[in-house]
């Protein structure tokens, strides 16, 4: 039978030739001994299979095509096997046309993909799940990720178990797209199916869903490895289990995995008991954390000075600086040397509960052992002494600080201003730009000048600025600090244009302005009622790589406050949240504080709802605010609910909040239940002032009247 003209599919194959010379196929290489044998062997298949064709036996043939295709030797024969046969216009079958597909797929994935989608794509035949499995690994290899997903999830859809060459291609690439919750289901249904995966699988998964957060799925694959797979977990696997734990605030399960540690043997160190109690402290949960160390201590994990730490502040937060004394006691029974940190934490939490004497003991105690205070330590100590009307001791503090070598910072200066009177404000920034240059050792003191004749603003302001410069020669860094001070002093006596002139010098010398420097100027502007100027100025902030902080939002949120514009508060509030920052209790209370002012407590009770909501703990001032605010709105059941609410969350009531409460009792008549508030606040070591007693006194001349 003589072949006629070529059908339309041997043209078809042309481009199929065209793409196999274009790719290096590498051929296998035949040994000498098999080589004429397969060779002949293969010559006389091709001329059984002309024989058949110019018989008219197409079907045959065609047989013959696939028989040779399916026991070729490498892909370059079989590659030429499919030639010849599209010369002589034969179309493989779907499986003999599948099989050369998966053979190509780690070899030549382009040309799979070019005959897969010539055959099943474009000629619409339907591929078997081999096939399916086999172009998963295809398109990843390709980096056609989402095809291969697709057909991935096309096998799942017909009850297919994969294969794990293919699932490993999806699930590496998912988990390097940090899509764990997606690779962690596809884990556990091709698990569930009884393909049991490498330890490999677990480790990968085990740390990308505790990186991202995920603990319940991280706990559920912890289960499936032991129960499932019967893998025993790894030391590695534990801990980075316990850690994602720990950092979720999953703390209970967290002790609980390091319980299952030590029954097996492997034992906890001190890093993974230090987590587990700092995240007690930081929930309040002091009983639990003190439990956990003295585990820690019983298996003989000798604790640190971290971990002691952070019980000392834990209990410090809750306003039980006693008890973080004992642990200061159990420092030096087991033999470990507090640090900087331990004296500051007792230091700034005595302070804070009014206990100045103890606090200034704290600090005789660190210099007695050789630890130098920071100036973060003065600067707790001089305002809490301002605050207490012992304001002779803080210029003898501030002396022992400079004897002591220390140098101001701009927040020591931004304390200290605050007890000045009004206008004293460049004089100080002076004093203190004096203290830097006498004891910083790269500067010269020659440059004071000591004369009393400087007493202008005009020379006050000359002085500054060559105490400026004598910093700047000598540390960048702290003439940053020195300027900063000075910009800030301005600001508070409304000199802003000059103010704006020494950001411009400071910047021009390579000083980078701090983040104080900014908030300094912004709280100017914002002031003057500025508001756009000190947003501009936000985004200026950005050039050096400055962003604001709550610290910053809080300055705009109380202005607008305190000129009543709550519309422009909750604006700010919004913006802050959009940023990625998180706002802090101050700003909830500065909001919520007007709305109490303006009467409009329900507004003010969906703010506090609000913040709750957004994981903010409410603090002493806040609870004042708020137990203030019900009161003066005439709510005083919701107040007497939040303030024995506030004493469950173990915040300790101060002397303004018991006045609020009981004076609003007095004036809803319920004085029974004000003189029980009246016990505890003396209970509590408090004594009624001036308006407490005249709201007292009031309302009983006003029941004798009637």
């Amino acid at each position: 039978m003589i072949r006629g003209r070529p059908s339309c599919k041997y043209y078809l194959s042309l481009n199929f030739r065209n793409l196999v010379t274009t790719c290096t196929v590498p051929l296998d290489p035949p040994t000498t001994s098999s080589f004429s044998s397969a060779s002949e062997h293969k010559n006389l298949c091709f001329s059984l299979v002309e024989q058949l064709i110019r018989r008219g036996l197409f079907f045959q043939a065609q047989q013959v095509i696939q028989r040779i295709v399916t026991q070729s030797s490498s892909i370059s024969e079989a590659i030429s096997i499919v030639n010849f046969a599209a010369e002589w216009g034969l179309e493989l079958d779907l499986a003999t046309h599948g099989l050369l597909c998966r053979q190509l797929v780690y070899s030549k994935p382009q040309l799979s993909e070019f005959l897969y989608n010539r055959k099943f794509v474009v000629g619409g035949a339907e591929p078997d799940v081999l096939l399916l499995d086999s172009m998963v690994s295809c398109f990843c290899r390709l980096g056609k990720f989402e095809e291969a997903l697709s057909h991935f999830n096309r096998l799942l859809s017909l009850n297919y178990v994969p294969s794990k060459v293919s699932f490993n291609a999806i699930f590496r690439e998912l988990c390097a797209q940090e899509r764990v919750l997606e690779a962690f289901d596809y884990f556990v249904r091709v698990n569930g199916a009884g393909i049991y995966l490498g330890c490999w699988c677990f480790n990968v998964l085990m740390d990308g869903l505790c990186n991202q957060g995920f603990m319940g799925e991280a706990l559920e694959l912890f289960d499936i490895m032991q129960s499932t797979n019967g893998y025993p977990p790894t030391l590695h696997l534990f801990k980075t289990l316990f850690y994602g734990l720990c950092k979720s605030g999953w703390l209970v399960e967290a002790e609980l995995l390091i319980r299952e540690m030590e029954f097996r043997s492997l034992y906890p160190d001190k890093t993974m008991y230090t987590s587990l109690i700092h995240g007690y402290c930081r929930d309040k949960k002091m009983k639990m954390a003190m439990q956990a160390l003295f585990r820690m201590v019983k298996i003989g994990c000798k604790p640190d000075t971290f971990t002691l730490n952070s019980l000392i502040h834990g209990f410090a937060k809750l306003g039980l600086v006693e008890k973080g004394w004992l642990v200061y006691k159990l420092m030096e029974d087991w033999g470990i040397q507090p640090d900087v940190v331990t004296f500051h934490i007792m230091i700034v939490k005595y302070c804070q509960v009014g206990k100045v004497d103890s606090a200034l003991m704290i600090l005789n105690s660190m210099v007695s052992s050789n630890l130098s205070p920071s100036v973060h330590c003065y600067t707790v100590l001089s305002s809490a002494l301002y605050r207490n009307g012992r304001l002779e001791e803080v210029n003898g503090l501030l002396k022992s600080m400079l004897d002591n070598g220390i140098i101001p910072d701009h927040v020591l200066f931004l304390t200290l201003m605050k007890m000045y009177p009004k206008g004293h404000e460049l004089q100080l920034a002076l004093n203190i730009l004096e203290t830097i240059v006498k004891n910083e050792r790269g500067c010269d003191p020659s440059v004071i000048l000591a004369s009393t004749e400087w007493q202008t603003s005009s020379n006050l302001e000359q002085k500054i600025e060559i105490l400026l410069k004598e910093i700047s020669n000598s540390d960048l860094n702290l003439a940053g600090v020195a300027f900063s001070i000075v910009i800030c002093a301005l600001c508070e006596t409304e000199k802003f244009g000059y103010a704006l002139d020494y950001l411009h010098d400071m910047v021009s010398l390579g000083c980078k302005p701090l983040l104080f420097t900014y908030n300094s100027l912004i709280r100017r502007l914002c002031k003057e009622r500025l508001f756009e100027d000190a947003m501009s100025l936000i985004d200026h902030m950005k050039d050096y790589s400055l962003f604001p902080n709550t610290a910053t939002y809080l300055i705009i949120v109380n202005e607008y406050c305190r000129q009543g514009n709550v519309t422009a508060a909750y604006y700010t509030l919004r913006k802050m949240r959009q940023g990625g920052l998180k706002p802090s209790v101050a700003i909830y209370d500065s909001i919520i504080r007007c709305l109490s002012r303006e009467k409009r407590i329900f507004e003010a009770e969906v703010v506090f709802k609000m913040m709750l909501e957004a994981g903010v703990d409410p603090d002493k001032k806040f609870y004042s605010t708020m137990i203030n605010g019900y009161s003066k709105n005439g709510r005083i059941l919701e107040a007497c609910e939040l303030f024995e609410q506030m004493v469950e969350n173990s915040v300790p009531p101060s002397s303004h909040i018991y006045t609020a409460l009981i004076r609003g009792l007095v004036m809803k008549n319920m004085t029974d239940k004000g003189c029980l508030y009246l016990g505890k606040m003396l209970r509590d070591g408090f004594l009624p002032n001036v308006v407490l007693y005249s709201s007292l006194i009031n309302h009983y001349l006003k029941v004798g009247e009637v």
